[in-house]
């Protein structure tokens, strides 16, 4: 499970999170929608170490990620939206160092990479791949070992058609597992192919969160479980541009 109880965070005079509360349920998928500077890239940093809350508490499977962090991220895999390994990293070492921390074999790691079509990589560096290699090399390492909680920052950026599938079938492969998982991306498509619910973030705040039927009846827009592209278009910009008018009327 992933809790997020009362968390906020400023940087300086800046509030980058106003205090909200978001669970996540093992077996769950919850995406994280909105504009650039919402406060998606900061939940997750939170929930994987990265960030202290200046208020409330994250926790990952019942574990205080700041008080407990070393057991928090135990079974906790996190995918951020800029890659924090050396370019210099090979690849295959990488795989391996990941599926020791994890306390599995070192093929576990060498199992996944193939999995993503990167056995025959094993030897190149981050920076002798594509944007697209290392963004399949990444989730691979992210998603590997037993999990419970699944964290992905933009998880389909750089990716081709083929890498995309890939990424869908990851998160539902960790869903049918029992992990709860919690993702940020702004390709609504994948979000109303994925999510079981949807939390809408402007400016900071958590402005809603529900089902995709759930939202569409907020807003008033009709639904049809048999097309999901145009709704959750539409049901975005409803939300996303009626808050950030009550926010700069404020």
């Amino acid at each position: 499970m992933i809790e997020l109880r009362d968390v906020a965070k400023r940087f300086g005079h800046r509030i980058a999170l106003a205090p909200f509360t978001l669970t996540v349920a093992p077996g769950e998928i919850v995406a994280l929608v909105g504009p650039n500077g919402a406060g998606k890239s900061t939940t997750l940093r939170i929930l994987a170490g990265g960030l202290h809350p200046d208020q409330g508490t994250a926790c990952i499977a019942g574990r205080d990620v700041v008080t407990d962090p070393l057991r928090a991220r135990l079974h906790l895999g996190y995918l951020p939206q800029r890659i924090g390994v050396p370019l210099s990293a090979v690849v295959g070492d990488l795989a391996a160092l990941v599926a020791a921390a994890r306390g599995l074999p070192a093929g576990a790691g060498t199992r996944a990479l193939a999995e993503y079509g990167l056995g025959d990589r094993l030897d190149a560096t981050l920076g002798e791949m594509s944007g697209g290699q290392r963004q399949r090399a990444m989730l691979a390492l992210a998603t590997l070992g037993p999990l419970e909680a699944l964290v992905l920052d933009e998880p389909s950026i750089s990716l081709d058609i083929e890498g995309a599938d890939d990424v869908r079938e990851a998160i539902r492969r960790a869903k049918r597992a029992g992990v709860a998982v919690l993702f940020a991306s702004h390709h609504l498509s994948d979000v109303a192919l994925l999510a079981d619910r949807i939390a809408v973030m402007v400016a900071g705040k958590l402005i809603a969160c529900g089902t995709l039927e759930e939202l569409a009846a907020t807003t008033g827009v009709a639904w049809d479980s048999r097309v999901v592209d145009a709704p959750i278009e539409r049901i975005y910009r409803i939300l996303v541009r009626g808050r950030a008018q009550l926010v700069d009327a404020a």
